[in-house]
């Protein structure tokens, strides 16, 4: 009978988080195991983004997801050119319209600095038009340090580095819970063909994404009464045609408004000079099945022109073509102020040894390092 299987750490989900949580604590020396229940890493949310690496300047000052950006702005760009992966500095414009929007863009300015973000400059009408000539706004800020990186290159890298260190992934297997027993906890696994087995694991980092919840209640988490319930959120993208995508050379972004549940329709441009456009923001239906969550729909391209015309006059209707579609795993109820980060080592709940990270979404591709950093912190002080 061959010997039950005995990891110290076990990761659950193997999106940008989990990679790079396999690499902290295999370079720290823990016995580490991933298990994802996709054929491949980073199928969902991580792979369906705008691969933005953000400055950390939309953030409440104090929050985690504050004081991780900033940090994992530069920890981003380091890990992007250790690890040979594709990336670019190219600076973003976050541009005001009207007067109310220059008023949210001051009051940006302000929390930019308090944040203690990196190279941001306040812009005039006739200043923004020399960054960027065809895109019309009256004031606008740069933001040198946020730029763009290939995601599956940096997943790639972190699951490469794991291994390297001694991390072992399984592919296909799905978590199906975990009791507690003398050696941490018990962990029960299903395989693609239908297997099921156990093995025994010190400590469970929970980083499955928008499956975070169904994992923390397979655990024994009531998810309500900690806060972790999940509101799936849909976001479209749309490509530009090349001819406008070559109008444009930075990230540009409108004014936030505080009632909104993203940062607005935005512009992105990816290593080809595609530009995108996206992500719009739409709470799928709690009776809508899974396999529905990415269906493009079409008829949202008038909406997507009428946002962006009104900052880029050049853009046509029949430039936009449809792209992708992304689901964030969103803790935010549909009218309620943006939370933090959770990153929850779950001793004072009666599970110790389990961190919870529940949440995780933008500014995640970028933070994934700083997250993970924080993790093994959170294991080490438990």
């Amino acid at each position: 009978m061959p010997e039950r299987i005995n990891v110290e750490v076990l990761i659950v989900g193997a999106g940008v988080v989990g990679l790079a949580c396999a690499s902290e604590f295999a370079h720290a020396g823990y016995t580490t195991l991933v298990v994802e229940r996709n054929a491949h890493f980073g199928e969902e949310t991580s792979s369906r983004n705008s691969e933005v690496i953000h400055s950390g300047i939309y953030y409440t000052p104090g929050s985690l997801k504050a004081q991780l950006c900033v940090k994992a702005n530069r920890t981003t760009y380091k890990d992007c050119k250790k690890f040979n992966v594709w990336h670019r500095p190219i600076g973003k414009l976050i541009i005001a319209v009207t007067e109310t929007e220059e008023k949210y863009l001051l009051q940006l300015h302000d929390q930019g600095k308090t944040n203690g973000v990196d190279g941001v400059t306040l812009l005039g009408k006739q200043q923004a038009a020399k960054v960027e000539p065809h895109i019309r706004c009256t004031a606008a800020l740069y933001l040198q340090s946020t730029g763009i990186l290939d995601s599956h290159q940096l997943m790639s890298a972190y699951e490469h580095d794991a291994r390297d260190n001694g991390a072992t992934f399984v592919y296909g297997t799905s978590f199906l819970g975990a009791s507690k027993n003398e050696n941490g906890y018990s962990v029960r696994l299903k395989e693609a063909n239908g297997t099921e087995s156990e093995i025994d694991a010190g400590y469970i980092i929970n980083a499955a994404g928008f499956r975070a919840t169904d994992v923390a209640q397979s655990i024994g988490f009531d998810t309500d009464a900690c806060g972790y319930h999940f509101y799936p959120n849909r976001g479209h993208y749309f490509r530009v045609s090349m001819s406008k995508s070559s109008l444009v050379s930075h990230l540009v972004y409108p004014v936030p408004l505080h009632d909104q549940a993203g940062l607005g329709i935005h512009i992105t441009v990816d290593k080809a000079g595609q530009v995108k456009l996206g992500p719009d923001t739409e709470y799928i239906d709690p009776k809508t099945p899974p396999d529905q969550w990415y269906r493009f729909d079409e008829s949202r391209k008038e909406s997507f022109f009428k946002a962006v015309v009104r900052y880029f006059p050049a853009i046509a209707i029949n430039d936009l073509s449809p792209d992708q579609v992304g689901v964030r795993p969103k803790i935010q109820a549909p009218g309620k102020p943006l939370p933090d980060f959770i990153i929850n080592e779950e001793s004072k709940r009666g599970f110790p040894g389990i961190v919870n990270l529940i949440g995780i979404e933008s500014p995640g591709l970028t933070c994934a390092r700083e997250i993970a950093k924080k993790v093994l912190e959170r294991i080490q002080n438990s």
